[in-house]
């Protein structure tokens, strides 16, 4: 003998609506709840400009990516961020020795790329080089470095 839950269709009508009504609204519980929990505020990497001066001071070729903060407080420091993108270390060209004959006022940033190509940025201009020839890089550096060398006077501008 089977025995009936509900003894009337009403009950059983009563019983879904509420037992839905419970559901929903402890969805939206669980939901109002667990939102907030989930949110995280997103870290703050701002450096100080003493902090971002100190990683430069003594520093001027880096293996590692820059942040555009570091880049803008520099450039706006009188200083070229020349950021060689490569696809390997084979071939790579003097561009380190050139760097630091420019006294300090390069930072150049290696970074691992499927192509290669040199980013020259500063106050004075952008310029992005893909044909490594050295009179093309050193032309580069010529346009966008604040002080040029006096070697620069026979490029012209």
């Amino acid at each position: 003998m089977r025995k009936k839950l509900f003894k009337s269709k009403e009950k059983r009508k009563q019983f879904i609506m509420v037992f839905f009504a419970i559901l929903v609204g402890g969805v939206f519980l669980l939901e109002i709840i667990a939102i907030p929990l989930m949110y995280k505020e997103p870290e703050s990497n701002i450096e100080t400009p003493e902090e971002i001066a100190e990683k430069f001071q003594t520093q001027w070729i880096f293996e590692e990516n820059l942040t555009e903060q570091e880049k803008q407080f520099m450039i706006q420091r009188g200083f070229t961020i020349a950021t060689y993108y490569y696809i390997s270390d084979s071939g790579f060209f003097e561009l380190e020795e050139l760097v630091k004959s420019l006294e300090g006022q390069v930072i150049l940033e290696k970074v691992k790329s499927s192509e290669t190509k040199l980013e020259l940025e500063s106050i004075r201009d952008f310029v992005i080089i893909t044909d490594f020839k050295e009179g093309i890089i050193f032309k580069g550096f010529c346009d966008t470095i604040y002080y040029p060398p006096p070697d620069c006077a026979s490029f012209g501008d």
